[in-house]
């Protein structure tokens, strides 16, 4: 066995989680304050990724990024405001057909705004400042690693962990909890339920902004394009296995489908081809037969 490729397979893996992570513990967010499971995650990408790639046209990548992550969160309170506060409440099956409905407004919306084709990132040259992201591709003792799983390592993974901390400490996390508990008891006590609701989605949509513009290539070759909304799919995985109401449980559960799939890359996918892709379901299936509420999810037993 060689060491040094596993290693590399280990690290990549963990970069593709960390990312994996960010985008779930998002998407958790929501579900925990509005228990509206959002169908539109990956559209939620794409338009960050969109928004990346416009300010990347005027803006360094670093700087763009950081610009399109205001205008993500901003556009997540006024999905919240104008499409999902007026649905709570309704049928469970209306607002799940509902969110459905709004991922395919938005696709439609980013094929009308920015065409089918894939976009390059800071593709244009407009000012004297470097476009590029700064390369940290290394590869010592056998171990290769692009720039752009470096960049997830050390921006990612540590963004993750800060949410789940700012979540577990900070006044807005012990708001978060109050909500999810009881939206009508946190009203009573004076908490503004929905503000803190608005921000769960405008936080949700930053974590989809940094994940699609890392997974669309911002931190190395490539951009934005709807092959991310296929990526996208990979949160509902990472959200069960983590357990749908626990944001540390999504970032634990995106690191392991991370790694699962970086080494079903490299020892399964010529014996198996495809499996890559289905084994994050697989795990989906096996979490649902027999830990229903999975990794780190509250096992709640309801009486009758």
């Amino acid at each position: 066995m060689d060491l040094a490729l596993v290693i590399q397979t280990a690290l990549n893996g963990l970069a593709n989680g960390a990312l994996y992570a960010v985008i779930a513990a998002g998407f958790v967010l929501v579900y925990r304050s509005t228990s509206v499971v959002n169908f539109a995650i990956a559209e939620f990408m794409l338009i960050g990724a969109y928004l990346t790639y416009t300010m990347s046209l005027f803006f360094p990548l670093l700087l763009a990024i950081l610009l399109a992550l205001p205008l993500a969160f901003i556009f997540g309170v006024l999905v919240e405001r104008g499409f999902v506060r007026p649905l709570l409440g309704r049928n469970v099956v209306a607002v799940i057909m509902a969110t459905i409905g709004l991922a395919a407004t938005l696709d439609g919306a980013t094929l009308i705004l920015w065409g089918p084709d894939q976009k390059a990132m800071g593709a244009a040259d407009i000012s004297q400042l470097p476009k590029e992201v700064p390369s940290l591709a290394f590869n010592l003792g056998g171990v290769f690693l692009s720039s752009k799983a470096v960049w997830s390592l050390i921006l990612a993974l540590p963004l993750a962990i800060l949410l789940v901390l700012a979540l577990k400490y900070s006044r807005y996390g012990v708001l978060l909890r109050a909500v999810s508990e009881s939206e009508t008891a946190a009203l009573a006590m004076g908490i503004n339920a929905p503000r803190v609701v608005a921000m769960a989605w405008g936080i949700s949509a930053v974590t989809a902004t940094i994940g699609g513009a890392f997974l669309a290539g911002a931190a190395g070759g490539g951009g934005p394009g709807h092959h991310l909304i296929l990526l996208g799919l990979i949160v509902f995985p990472v959200a069960i296995l983590g357990g749908f109401d626990s944001v540390p449980g999504a970032v634990v559960a995106g690191l392991i489908i991370g790694l699962i799939e970086a080494f079903s890359q490299l020892y399964l996918e010529s014996l198996l081809p495809g499996i890559t892709q289905a084994i994050p379901f697989l795990i989906v299936l096996l979490v649902l037969l027999f830990r229903p509420y999975g990794l780190l999810g509250q096992h709640r037993i309801e009486r009758v």
